[in-house]
């Protein structure tokens, strides 16, 4: 007889198990689960064998060959996309010239199959499915056969109300080859949902064979765990890899066992492990090969793989390790916890209960980790990232999650005081601003609900009304399953790192009263305030008529339609486009042609200028009637010249990163420049400070409020008698030039150690990162906060220069990290 072993299955309940293998391949003590099935399939005496493959086929292909290694012949069927059950099978229809065994190649089991054929063969059936008497059957086919063995009803994942039998179909299956001409190959078709009910219809001979022996469906984390303590217990009759040298403790080839090390029943140990003096394994403990469990290290009803260096200290309770993991000195990891592969776990960080860790993660020391890491590359103490809070939708930032942060932040506040939130007209944004009013209220806080508003409409509004602090949730329209969470002050600025540490150590340690149910404060419910911020604006401007012909663009509807109304009632004429730049805003170089087509139109529309508005309403991209791109160096520059035109001998903030050219422009109007950290969080701070000016309004808005910057533009130009085009030709020429380069995060250290002592006789300047003047250029090296990766920029008097800075520095990140 033939065998079908369908390997498939991309086993995404078991993730991170299986984010980088199959389900198939996971290893249950020590060996795929697959190689279980292949040696059961051996046992009586089936050896000429079907695979079919669909999800990472090569990985199945390149471990079992041909099937030599294991005393069977193997031969693989692969899909391109799934085709059900049945369709998959389909594949392999050449092959199956007689009665064919279908089972699963992701489930344990020791069930007799000469007892099933025999069955089969005595009943004369076309189809006999395996059967098990189960407690909970809403994961699986329920079953009813008649006296006979006749299979008479069956429903595939019934609900509670559904449930009419406690007998499940195992997914093993004894079939006559002419059940594959029901239906036609490359036609997407299921054994339970599609073909039986067809045989059944029919009439054909259906049976189903209903077994006492081990079968576990690994079907979640929980059942794969439970499936390996099983083997251990010898609840299941499968091989145990290894020698076992006394009762219930096997250990594997070149495995050693220091003096010290406590080993209890039942254990299995693979090949070349170490395991050292004063280690601890307690029972029901899978450690497989290559691994170094290190002094003093207690390991106990847990799961590990392979390749994995455990170091003193360490307590793993109730985990699954995956391969290569680290686990550094007095870490700890807690019941039901899943680490992914590649992941370190650095000195005293906690894996609490119940927490899954996808692969390649790097969580920092002592960081207590109580929510799934699944995206990004690490975990770390911080909540808040470059600015505020980024995340995607329901995996990052989930409704109990932002219900918590809205709790941690009130306790910041002690519990007084009043907080504005808002969001941007997403279904995603309206969901998680009630989550977090939710956990502002049960601390406490008056909450003023400011409705659905642009993020530099929300910092006005947050200076209107007198808040105490605000949030405001935004989507992108390129990505628009992620979010991004601003936390304001009372300013309407982004809130300072200080206290973003304050609301990330309540968060940590839960440390926030729940206020009593009678103190909970109705919500303030704002409406419009939109229409009130663009009063304000038109009512702020000196000219009441600008009468610029004006090409704007948004991918924003919203914003067109907004910005178009504003300009037009300040005289303006307008031509709307809605063009997706991205990021392309005020980057140097753009080859895009959405933006090409942008500055083409107003270079020949005889525009007085052309505007772009990011989605979020907070960043503008300029062109002038010429065509010139407004990059964000020159922006830079621009705002400085416009602000020390207005008030000459004042103060401009500028980001640490930007030309040096603003310096020249404050020379020649008698201005002084203040240079601050690259964030925009410490941009804001820094030019709004303690105390709100009018000056220090306007500079705010024309960084972070396209809106009433680009009007304070507008009536600047109108006021001066200026065009654009003067004010671009009035701003000294400048070259820089920007790169990014891998670097990883054990390695930024280093790299910024040795290119600060290798600087020799050059100024060196250490405010963000490290930035090096050289022979009237500069260069700066800037480790970036949420990326393994440095970004560098340079200055000088011309590109080529600038050019060769850049790719000099970058070179040597490369290879200071790589050493």
């Amino acid at each position: 007889m033939k065998a079908v072993i369908m390997a498939g299955g991309e086993g995404t309940r078991l993730r991170p198990l299986t984010c980088n293998r199959p389900k198939p391949m996971v290893p249950i003590v020590n060996k795929p689960v697959m190689e279980h099935i292949i040696e059961l399939l051996k046992k009586y005496d089936i050896t000429d064998i079907a695979v079919t493959l669909q999800y990472l086929p090569d990985l199945i292909r390149d471990y079992f060959g041909d099937g030599s290694e294991f005393g069977v012949k193997l031969r693989y069927f692969v899909e391109k996309t799934p085709m059900g059950t049945a369709g998959s099978v389909k594949n392999a229809e050449e092959f199956l010239d007689d009665t064919f065994i279908v089972i699963s190649g992701d489930a344990l089991t020791d069930i007799n199959l000469s007892k099933a054929i025999d069955y089969h063969m005595k009943k004369q059936s076309m189809a006999t499915l395996v059967l098990k008497k189960v407690d909970i059957p809403l994961e699986y086919g329920v079953v009813v056969t008649d006296e006979e063995g006749r299979i008479i009803r069956f429903l595939e994942k019934p609900s509670w109300g559904e449930v009419f039998s406690d007998t499940v179909n195992t997914g093993i299956y004894i079939l006559s080859p002419e059940v594959l001409g029901f239906f036609n190959k490359n036609e997407v078709f299921d054994f339970s949902k599609d073909l039986f009910p067809i045989l059944l219809k029919e009439n054909k001979p259906m049976y189903g064979y209903i077994t006492d022996e081990y079968w576990c469906d690994i079907g979640d984390l929980r059942a794969y765990w439970q499936a390996n303590m099983d083997v251990l217990d010898r609840k299941v009759d499968v091989q145990i890899p290894g020698k076992q040298i006394r009762e219930k403790v096997w250990i594997g080839d070149g495995t050693t066992i220091e003096d010290g090390a406590v080993i209890e029943g039942p254990c299995l140990i693979g090949s070349n492990t170490r395991v050292k003096s004063n280690a601890m394994l307690g029972s029901y403990c899978i450690i497989g090969d290559n691994n170094i469990i290190s002094e003093h290290s207690s390991i106990k009803k847990s799961v590990i793989w392979k390749g994995c260096n455990i170091d003193k200290n360490v307590e793993i309770r109730g985990t699954v390790i995956c391969n290569k993991v680290i686990l550094k000195e007095h870490s700890s990891a807690f019941e039901n916890s899943v680490i992914g592969c590649d992941t370190t776990v650095k000195e005293h960080a906690i894996i609490k209960p119940n927490i899954k860790i996808w692969p390649n993660k790097l969580i920092e020391e002592g960081t207590e980790v109580n929510s799934n890491l699944v995206w990004g590359s690490k975990c770390i103490r911080s909540i808040f990232g470059q600015r505020g809070l980024a995340g995607e939708i329901n995996v990052d930032i989930t409704p109990e999650y932002a219900s918590k942060l809205g709790a941690a932040y009130g306790a910041t506040l002690k519990g007084k005081g009043t907080v504005g939130v808002s969001c941007e007209d997403s279904s995603a944004a309206k969901m998680l601003k009630i989550s977090f009013i939710s956990g502002l209220l049960s601390s406490g806080l008056k909450v003023i609900d400011l409705g659905i508003l642009h993020l530099p409409i929300s910092r006005a509004a947050v200076r209107f009304y007198g808040v105490d602090g605000g949030i405001h949730i935004s989507t992108s329209s390129s990505n628009p399953g992620r979010l991004q969470v601003d936390f304001l002050d009372k300013n309407g600025s982004n809130i300072n790192r200080a206290l973003e540490r304050k609301i990330e150590n309540a968060f940590a340690r839960e440390d926030f009263n729940r206020c009593e149910g009678d103190l909970i404060k109705e919500v303030e419910v704002v409406p419009d305030f939109t229409s009130f911020y663009l009063r304000n604006i038109i009512n702020n401007t000196k000219n009441k008529s600008f009468d610029y012909k004006i090409a704007l663009n948004s991918p924003s509807k919203f914003i067109l339609s907004t910005v178009a109304e504003l300009l037009k009632t300040l005289g303006c004429t307008v031509e709307e486009t809605n063009l997706n730049f991205g990021k392309s805003g005020r980057k140097e170089k753009d080859d895009s042609t959405e933006l090409n087509y942008f500055t083409s139109m107003v270079r020949t529309g005889n525009f007085d200028f052309g505007v772009s508005i990011e989605d979020t309403s907070e960043r503008m991209m300029l062109i002038d009637s010429k065509g010139r791109i407004i990059s964000e160096d020159m922006f830079t520059a621009l705002v400085s010249l416009i602000l020390f035109k207005t008030v000459e001998g004042g103060t401009v903030v500028v980001p640490l990163s930007a030309t040096h050219a603003v310096e020249k422009i404050a020379e020649k109007n008698h201005g002084r420049v203040l240079r601050t950290k690259t964030s925009p969080q410490d941009l804001m701070n820094s030019i709004l400070g303690n105390e709100v000016k009018a000056e220090s309004i306007d500079q705010f808005n024309l960084y972070f409020d396209a809106i009433s910057g680009l009007v304070k533009i507008m009536d600047f130009l109108k006021s001066n008698n200026y065009k654009l085009d003067d004010l671009v030709d009035m701003i000294p020429n400048f070259y820089v030039h920007e790169k990014e380069v891998e670097c990883s995060w054990n390695a930024k250290g280093k790299v910024m150690r040795q290119i600060i002592q290798e600087s020799g006789n050059n100024n060196v300047e250490t405010l963000e990162g490290v930035k090096i003047y050289k022979d009237g250029s500069w260069v700066l090296i800037l480790p970036d906060a949420e990326q393994p990766v440095c970004r560098i920029k340079s200055e000088s008097y011309s590109a080529e220069i600038a050019q060769e800075l850049t790719s000099f520095y970058a070179d040597k990140v490369t290879q200071i990290s790589n050493s």
